[in-house]
């Protein structure tokens, strides 16, 4: 089992003690400074907004940036692992072997 670690935050001026996994707390607090920075955005954007709502507006925000960059991330990968294929058939051909014969190492 993983040994636990308390470690301290602070969003919109107001600390919090979280516990998280030994390692973890750079993560941690890296995952903190970026909610406490999406609320200050949101707080200055949106004057009447609530902690309840802001906290709830940034994490929508945090979570659609999220999605935004593992999608970008899986047309990277795929992008890859096509120019990596291509190359593979095109040494396959100048050494003269053909493509199917070859092992696959996936």
């Amino acid at each position: 089992m993983t040994p636990i670690k308390s470690c301290k935050v602070k969003i919109l001026n107001k600390s919090y003690e979280i516990k998280c996994p030994e390692g973890e707390e750079g993560n941690l607090l890296l995952a903190a400074e970026k909610l406490n920075e999406q609320m200050q955005i949101n707080k200055s954007k949106f004057k009447m907004l609530d902690n309840f709502h802001n906290l709830l507006l940034a994490a929508l925000d945090i979570g659609h940036e999220l999605i935004l960059c593992k999608t970008e991330q899986e047309q990277q990968r795929l992008k890859v692992t096509q120019f990596i294929t291509s190359l593979e058939n095109k040494i396959n051909k100048t050494v003269g072997g053909e493509a199917d014969n070859m092992p696959q190492t996936d």
